[in-house]
């Protein structure tokens, strides 16, 4: 296996900047998502890896190897699209072969590796079907299979997991990640779905408009987003965000939206939005750290129940504040009408703070918070 690393890569269609400057690293034996909305150039950081469109400018590293300029063939990288792209007359052990004969391996080498690989992909008794003949996932760990029997120094998967259903994809992104665990293998992953980055990669890269945003371990995303598109779009349900004015009065930060609602800021909070350019702020706040109560208490806000969904284990309460709608959760027998209405507070060592003007986070560089884990943030009713 190998490392890949790009440095100031860009792509541009004529005017268009499909890519913008990307830079980033894939360590020898790591896996890394790209990920982020359609056209955000996700896919097209990976084609240039691959070697299937030009680089306009900036260099792509294999290794300690200069890539920028070999044909696909030649980079010795293997690639899992969404599309299985088998061969539907060939039986699960020719299309696993094929790769290999063509590289004009011996017989029993063939043989040799394309067994080794049905068994780490637990696809040993599917050799002598067809692609017809197998379920989606099956045909994906096949797929899987002929990239692996290669022994390639990375692999760049492209959302191979879209054409799966809900339950299967659940299960395929444990076997992918077992996978890349067993083998320590190199892995470019792109996808739109957050939750196979968040749950699968070593490290992240979030782009958007060509350029990444933020390039970090999971956890630090999620905890730490640098600003509000990184931070509405890694999480489920997305973070809450609130435009307000920072204010001031007897000595006590807060933070105030436009309909007239007002919430404290502790002291170090009111530290971090006095460094806002303007006195205008974005406050973050996720589902998890907001807390309910049935009445008013010093330090809450009033907002009505707009809807109350269950979903067994836990419950998303969708709040109105104003104009704006928020989501907080509860425990699973929470229950609530439409239109009640609820105090919210929002817990200070978890809100995040961003500057209206730039959308760049307030948060010190020394990231001084530590958020509270998954089971304690949980909303705490009256």
């Amino acid at each position: 296996m190998a490392g890949i690393t790009l440095y100031d890569v860009v792509k541009m269609y004529g005017e268009v900047v499909a890519v913008d400057g990307v830079s980033l690293e894939v360590r020898d034996g790591e896996f890394v998502a790209l990920v982020g909305p359609s056209g955000c150039g996700k896919t097209t950081t990976l084609n240039l890896v691959a070697g299937l469109i030009d680089i306009t400018d900036g260099d792509i590293y294999l290794g300690e190897r200069l890539i920028n300029d070999l044909d696909p063939k030649d980079r010795d990288l293997a690639m899992v699209f969404q599309n299985y792209a088998l061969y539907p007359n060939k039986s699960v052990y020719e299309n696993l072969a094929f790769p290999l004969r063509m590289r004009g391996f011996k017989k029993h080498d063939i043989d040799e590796r394309v067994r080794g690989t049905a068994d780490i992909l637990s696809i040993g008794p599917l050799l002598d079907r067809r692609p017809r003949e197998l379920s989606g996932g099956q045909q994906q760990r096949v797929a899987l299979g002929r990239a692996l029997v290669r022994n390639p120094l990375a692999f760049l998967m492209d959302e191979p997991l879209s054409n799966l259903d809900a339950k299967l994809r659940v299960q395929m992104r444990a076997e992918l990640k077992r996978f890349h665990q067993e083998i320590g293998a190199t892995v470019m992953y792109v996808t739109h779905d957050q939750l196979e980055a968040v749950t699968m990669a070593d490290r992240i890269a979030v782009m958007n408009g060509g350029l990444l945003q933020q390039y970090d371990t999971p956890d630090e995303i999620f905890h730490h987003p640098v600003n509000t598109f990184v931070a509405g779009f890694i999480g489920s349900p997305a973070m809450n965000l609130l435009p307000g004015t920072v204010s001031t009065e007897d000595g006590q930060a807060a933070i105030r939206g436009e309909e007239g609602w007002q919430h404290p800021l502790s002291a170090e909070n009111g530290r971090r939005a006095a460094a806002s350019t303007t006195g205008e702020v974005i406050l973050g706040i996720r589902h998890g750290n907001i807390r309910l109560h049935r009445e008013e208490r010093p330090g809450t806000v009033q907002t009505r129940i707009y809807t109350v969904e269950p979903t067994g284990d836990l419950t998303y309460v969708h709040l109105r504040l104003g104009s704006a709608l928020l989501v907080a959760s509860a425990g699973a027998n929470f229950r609530a009408d439409p239109d009640d209405p609820i105090w919210i507070e929002f817990e200070q060592k978890n809100l995040h703070l961003f500057d209206a003007k730039t959308e760049q986070t307030l948060e010190p560089s020394g990231r001084e918070r530590v958020a509270e884990e998954p089971a304690t943030a949980a909303a705490v009713l009256a």
